[in-house]
């Protein structure tokens, strides 16, 4: 039979080994709490027509964090 100081033991230890494998929350290179700069505006891979002009990426608030939002191409009406 264990005693009962070792179950409390074995409790104990095990309730903080739960709590160490917990994974952290972090924020990604793609989300910040403050403004990050912005990334070099290059356009990405091919036009999808000749008229298509790249709109640049840029950071948009999202009333917890900044999030990367990624440029594209885009046609003219």
């Amino acid at each position: 039979m264990l005693r009962p100081s070792f179950l409390l033991l074995l409790f104990a230890t095990g309730g903080v080994a739960g709590c160490a494998t917990q994974r952290e929350q972090r924020i990604s290179s793609a989300e910040a709490r403050e403004r990050p700069t912005d990334e070099p505006c290059e356009p990405q891979g091919k036009p999808p027509a000749p008229s298509a002009v790249w709109s640049c990426g840029y950071w948009h608030w999202d009333a917890v964090r900044y999030v990367w939002v990624d440029g594209s191409w885009r046609v003219p009406p």
